[in-house]
């Protein structure tokens, strides 16, 4: 008689702790890697990066036994995150692991002062203190230099979306220009009625047509070619903002409101105007969409006719956040008055002493730098995947009714004083 089979289960054969320690987190593996333990260390180290803690090492003094798969874990976490902009080195090793280690010739690679990867340099050069305003923390903030930005104003929204469109202004864009607002990509001509909702950062271009389901197209600057745009009602400035912080909830709370984080900016920087750039994970996004061309528009029938039914003809509003676990990229500014050339582009925030006026750009998840980062790099490496969605971002916290207010988990700013010059000018 063949006897049965008896399948011992023994405890987890992995135990991970985590540690923090100045800008790296050290995760310590305790017990065995291989093919059913490397999953759980490189999903791990893969929440790390999403959190965006990009200076991992790996404490395996502990670790009694090294497979095949454990070691193709350790390459393809070591791989994710020099992806990212980081690194994932290992810190210690037991004997069993430095000799197989040693025997693959991984050491040089994997190993920490073996010859592997350096740190990131943000890790390690000396870095700007962080600084708490309530709820949001800046983390490494770089206060802007005082000399202001100068923008163009472009039009009216008010104006459009009353039905008065004219003309598109038609407009080149450098790689170190900036826009948001209805516009669009057009074959060097205005082309009012492809103006849907559109931003552009270190003169890449984003534009969601004024369609129902619309799929967002893109340009971004390579060589000579650069992005035409028409613009209806936008405002475009030239010069990436000098200010920049990273930044994350203060205390225990999962996200950072949107119109919290625009406060902090604000308290850092001078100047009644403030051009605001983000890159962030996002919690949740509150916005609308523009669903119809707008030199369709009429008196009786615009967003502004005055009836939930017309605006609700022209707008795709979310009822409540969205895009969570996504990556955005926000452009906008921050007033601290509505008065002046900009009172027919911001909006008073309920609640605020400011208004806004802010386009969302929606991609799948990337992970992001802790604290300051390159600009110009984020939006490039963003652009490497397909944008989903370009939202106009509107705050709507009233109980019950209200959509919400949108949220990011954490991500970097840029920012920098704005001043407008030649109000209504088309350029």
């Amino acid at each position: 008689m063949r006897l049965p089979v008896l399948t011992r289960r023994f405890p987890v054969d992995l135990q991970i702790t985590r540690s923090e320690h100045a800008d790296e987190v050290v995760l310590s593996c305790a017990g065995r890697l291989d093919a059913e333990t490397g999953d759980e260390l490189a999903r791990a180290v893969a929440e790390e990066l999403r959190r965006g803690r990009l200076a991992i090492r790996l404490d395996l003094r502990e670790t009694g036994f090294l497979s095949s798969a454990g070691i193709r874990g350790l390459f393809d976490t070591h791989r994710a995150a020099k992806a990212a902009g980081g690194s994932c080195l290992i810190r210690g090793t037991s004997e069993t692991v430095r000799r197989v280690l040693d025997l693959t010739r991984l050491t040089p690679l994997l190993v920490e002062h073996a010859g592997g990867d350096p740190r990131p340099s943000a890790a390690v050069a000396a870095e700007p203190g962080d600084v708490a305003h309530g709820p949001v923390t800046l983390v490494r903030c770089v206060r802007p230099s005082a000399a202001p930005l100068v923008a163009a104003l472009h039009g009216s929204p008010d104006a459009a979306l009353a039905g008065d469109t004219p003309p598109c202004a038609s407009r080149r864009l450098p790689r170190h220009a900036f826009a948001f607002g209805f516009g669009g990509l057009t074959d060097g001509e205005g082309t009012t009625a492809r103006a849907g909702e559109m931003a552009a950062a270190c003169g890449t271009v984003f534009h969601r047509p004024p369609h129902p389901h619309a799929v967002v197209d893109y340009l971004v600057p390579t060589g000579d070619l650069l992005a035409d745009v028409g613009l209806l009602a936008a405002l475009t400035w030239e010069g990436v903002p000098s200010g920049q912080a990273g930044f994350e909830a203060t205390g225990d709370e999962p996200a950072v409101r949107l119109d919290d984080l625009v406060e902090a900016i604000l308290a850092e920087t001078d100047g009644e105007t403030i051009a605001i750039v983000v890159a962030g994970e996002i919690h949740g996004l509150v916005g609308a969409e523009l669903i119809r061309p707008l030199v369709e528009a009429t008196v009786a029938d615009s967003p502004r006719a005055g009836t939930r039914d017309a605006a609700a003809s022209w707008l795709s509003f979310s009822r409540e956040p969205v895009f969570a676990r996504h990556t955005a990229l926000i452009v906008g500014i921050a007033a601290r008055t509505e008065s002046g050339p900009l009172g027919g582009f911001v909006r008073r925030v309920p609640g605020r002493a400011f208004a806004s006026h802010f386009h969302a750009v929606v991609f799948p998840f990337r992970p992001l730098r802790r604290g300051n980062a390159d600009l110009a790099a984020t939006v490039a490496d963003l652009s490497a995947s397909r944008p989903l969605a370009v939202m106009h971002l509107i705050a709507d916290p009233r109980p019950v009714l209200g959509s919400g207010r949108s949220e990011l988990v954490r991500g970097a700013a840029w920012f920098a004083p704005l001043a407008i010059a030649d109000p209504g000018a088309q350029a």
